[in-house]
Order: C-alpha cells, then sequence, then structure tokens
C-alpha cells in the first residue's frame, strides 16, 4: 500500500496545476514530518474496512518510519481484527533526494541546472542527486527486505504501507523488470496514493514458491461514495 495523500503530494499538484514560479514546496516540515491531508485521512480509512472486508487477516504490518506512512499505517489498521502487529522499518523509507529535496520541478532547473542536464543524461532510473539515491539504491534495499520476509514471515499475510518508489521497486525485484518497464510504469501508472497492490504466493516453475501480482494500483476509495471528497 502506498501511502494516502501527503500535504507534499497536494502542494506539488496544486503549484504544477496553477503552473507556480515557486522553486520550494514551502511546506515547513522535513521531509520525514510531512503529514496527510484530510482528504488522506479519508483515503486511508477507506482501504482500511476495504482491507477488513475482502481479505483475509494479516499476520504483520510492515511500516516506512516517515510521519504519512505511519498515519496511514494507523488509520487502515483501525478497523483489522485481529490488528495485525506494526513493525517500523527503514528500508521501506522514502527515496532520499539529496539536494533535491523539497525543489518544484521548476526549482530543480533554476537552481540547480546543472543537475538538471545531468539528470537528463543519465536518465531518471539511474539518476542520483548529490546527497540522495537513485532507483537502483532503494532497489538495494528492497530486496534486503524482501530477504527478510522470507525467512521470518514464509506462508504468512504481510501489508506494508511505504511509498511510491518503493512500491515500483518491489515489481521490478519480484516481477524482474527491466529499466524501461519501471519508467513506463512511473510515467503512466504510478502508484496512486493510498492504493493497493496484492501479491498471492504460488507454485513457483522449479517447485518454489513464487509470487503473482493479482490486482495493482487499486483504489477503493475512488469507488467509495464516501470516497468523493477524498479523490485527489
Amino acid at each position: 500500500m502506498r501511502h494516502a495523500e501527503s500535504e507534499a503530494n497536494y502542494h506539488r499538484q496544486y503549484l504544477e496545476k496553477i503552473d507556480s514560479p515557486l522553486t520550494h514546496l514551502q511546506l515547513a516540515y522535513r521531509d520525514v514530518d510531512v503529514p496527510l491531508t484530510e482528504q488522506g485521512r479519508k483515503q486511508a480509512g477507506i482501504v482500511g474496512r476495504a482491507l477488513a472486508a475482502g481479505h483475509p487477516p494479516f499476520d504483520v504490518a510492515y511500516v516506512s518510519p516517515y510521519l504519512r506512512t505511519r498515519q496511514t499505517a494507523a488509520l487502515a489498521c483501525e478497523g483489522l481484527s485481529p490488528r495485525p502487529v506494526e513493525v517500523r522499518e527503514e528500508r521501506l523509507r522514502e527515496r532520499e533526494f539529496g539536494i533535491l529535496e523539497g525543489l518544484t520541478k521548476k526549482g530543480l532547473r533554476a537552481l540547480h541546472p546543472e543537475e538538471s542536464e545531468r539528470r537528463l543524461k543519465v536518465g531518471k532510473y539511474y539518476y542520483r542527486p548529490p546527497g540522495g539515491e537513485s532507483y537502483p539504491d532503494v532497489n538495494l534495499r528492497v530486496h534486503s527486505f524482501l530477504g527478510t520476509l522470507v525467512r521470518e514471515h514464509a506462508g504468512q499475510r504481510v501489508l506494508v504501507v511505504t511509498h511510491s518508489v518503493v512500491v515500483l521497486s518491489f515489481r521490478r525485484l519480484i516481477e524482474r523488470l527491466e529499466e524501461d518497464k519501471v519508467l513506463e510504469l512511473d510515467r503512466h501508472d504510478e502508484p496512486k496514493n493510498a492504493s493497493l497492490s496484492v501479491y498471492e504466493s504460488e507454485p513457483g516453475p522449479t517447485g518454489g514458491r513464487g509470487l503473482s501480482l493479482l490486482e495493482w494500483n487499486v483504489t477503493p476509495w475512488s469507488a467509495s461514495p464516501e470516497g468523493a471528497a477524498a479523490r485527489s
């Protein structure tokens, strides 16, 4: 599950919609402390009720330590019975943007034109901003986390509450997607706020256990009458 709508999501979408000249999102928080909007809180609650109604209980919930993911998990798990044990997991944190944190697209071009050019040359997938991470950097920590799931939660149902790039990293690693496919998803089918992506364990071709993608980017809140006000 990707976190529900955050204040950073809302501000970025608004500034882009009005073609604002601002170079920064102008939020008073560190990225780790950005909270959900009221719409985001509604989204998370609706998804939690959909999980309770349509899915068997979860054994554990792994949650990124960022505030927006913790708030999403708390609201989504509120109605689950039994409530899964929550584990804070650093490896599920947001991609680190280094010197670009909090900048708008215009801010990147205006304040760091050399980085804007380097990003175009290297490509979005492999580009690593100073002090930040590339997609492959995120893949490395998600790969480590998947090892933990295999060792400690075989046969269990696990809820993961995290961020967009991390959700794409799960797909990259589990389905062995190439760079172009990951970027295509990023451009045209990016994980939406408070969206669910569901994998099911099944027998693999070599007799092992594999994972099959059952649902991708599902937003129960968008189909709910209650979610009309929470639609972003």
